[in-house]
């Protein structure tokens, strides 16, 4: 009886063991490397087309948002001239008041 079940278990490990293996895929079957893959994709006549339609839209966008800074510079560039010459008006008008001061204060 026990040479019996050591018969079954055995048998049993081995279909095992076989069922298995059978699953696994071969070289054989896959023969495509990843860097076959890379190179078959980036000479794709489509994949070429793509990376130039990306690279043509990505310029378009440098250049829009080129264009959209330089505006912005510009305006900010104005706003920051009439300031700096408001304040320059400011400073001279308290000088002006200043000066008058300490000489009517020396006069007196």
């Amino acid at each position: 009886m026990n040479r019996n079940v050591l018969i079954v278990g055995g048998a049993a490990i081995t279909a095992y063991i076989l069922g298995t293996r059978a699953n696994r895929p071969t070289l054989a079957e896959h023969p495509e490397t990843l860097r076959h893959q890379v190179e078959r994709l980036w000479t794709d006549p489509q994949a070429k087309k793509r990376r130039a339609k990306f690279r043509k839209q990505r310029a378009k966008d440098a250049r829009a948002a080129t264009k959209a800074l330089q505006k912005q510079t510009a305006k900010a560039r104005k706003t920051l001239g009439k300031q700096a010459e408001s304040a320059r008006k400011n400073v001279a008008k308290q000088t002006d008041r200043a000066t008058k001061k300490v000489r009517s204060a020396i006069a007196a």
